[in-house]
């Protein structure tokens, strides 16, 4: 099931699809997903957490409210298997709230920046949820110069 783009990106601003409104994402809950939270060990994940965002997720849906994934990485990361377990986590929890319309999309974690490979990050999950627009602070945004890598994707600085 392949969700239409409620959001757009112009100039890293938000808008909306429907009539090219500007929209305030600060107006968004946030909802933290703890990557130690999601994968229990390897590959191994926690399905009964996964529903629950779900529910939560489908609740705001039906106030017709807005969210954005906050992935917080809370265990080592520093290996590129480390870094891709991170990235495989987000794309199964992605997975497992792909009907939800309430996701406006994932919050870039200063850690995924600062080791730069967001682009990877985006590319895995955009293969399945390409409606997702993604945020990233400005002051990371600036810490690790990647205004212009950042340009090529649906990301709002903030």
């Amino acid at each position: 099931m392949k969700l239409e783009a409620l959001f757009t990106v112009k100039q890293n601003k938000l808008f909306s699809a429907k009539d090219d409104s500007a929209v305030n994402p600060a107006d968004f809950e946030k909802v933290i997903v703890k990557w130690s939270e999601v994968e229990l060990s390897d590959e191994v994940y926690n399905e009964e957490l996964l529903a629950n965002l779900r529910d939560n997720l489908k609740a705001l849906e039906a106030q017709n409210k807005f969210a954005i994934l906050i992935p917080e990485i809370d265990k080592t990361f520093e290996t590129s298997d480390q870094k891709e377990a991170f990235i495989n986590a987000m794309n199964h929890t992605a997975r497992r709230v792909k009907d939800c319309v309430s996701v406006a999309g994932f919050e870039l974690p200063s850690k995924l920046l600062e080791a730069k490979i967001q682009g990877d990050f985006i590319d895995t999950l955009a293969k399945k949820h390409a409606q997702y627009v993604y945020f990233a602070g400005k002051s990371d945004v600036e810490a690790f110069n990647l205004a212009e890598n950042l340009s090529s994707y649906n990301v709002v600085i903030q």
